[in-house]
């Protein structure tokens, strides 16, 4: 009776393993848009996706959005009250702790790609000269909406799953200016603008 228990159980496995072969062949794979779960777009009878685009704008919060009440990171992460822990690698900025993933230079007008994922902005730190104006290219790779804010210079936008913007923000005269995700800043999600020199 335990063989052929055991001749099931392989038999079983045997199966499955051809079956998941025989998909990964024959099904290529899906891409990781769409919040990076892995989900393929379905399409209309028309060709166009069912799903909507494969990127979307960032746009100036409202200071209505509903997206994080439920299911949000840091202190709203499945209804928690604590933020997540901040990377082993992490820094203080303004006496705050930001996960930190690099340093980017840059002069004045010019432009600069930045990835907001989970926890973190990358690069984190931007140098560049006293009072000088850039660009930030924005893309959230991660699979929650995400938003970059500079209060002082009245910036506050939100860049959902899949979107990209450009935002032009301006390095203080000396020091260093955070700038912030106000969902999952409690989380280390914050960065800034400093100074050379």
């Amino acid at each position: 009776m335990k063989r052929i228990r055991i001749a099931a159980v392989v038999f079983a496995l045997a199966l499955v393993a051809t079956a998941c072969q025989k998909d990964a062949a024959t099904t290529p794979e899906p891409r990781a848009g769409y919040g990076g779960m892995g989900i393929a777009t379905r399409r209309s009878t028309s060709g166009a996706p069912l799903l909507g685009p494969d990127t979307f704008s960032c746009k100036r919060a409202t200071g209505h959005e509903q997206g994080y009440v439920r299911y949000g990171p840091g202190r709203m992460r499945r209804g928690g009250l604590e933020p997540e822990p901040l990377e082993r690698n992490h820094i203080s900025i303004d006496g705050h702790g930001a996960n930190f993933h690099g340093i980017g230079r840059v002069v004045d007008g010019g432009t600069i790609e930045m990835e907001m994922d989970e926890a973190y902005f990358a690069p984190t730190v931007l140098k560049g000269p006293p009072g000088a104006t850039i660009t930030i290219e924005l893309a959230n790779e991660g699979v929650r909406q995400h938003n970059f804010s500079v209060p002082s210079q009245g910036i506050d936008l939100n860049c959902g799953v899949r979107a990209s913007g450009e935002v032009e923000v301006v390095f203080p005269r000396s020091g260093e200016l955070m700038f912030i995700c106000k969902y999952t800043g409690t989380s280390g999600m914050r960065g800034a603008l400093a100074v050379e020199g």
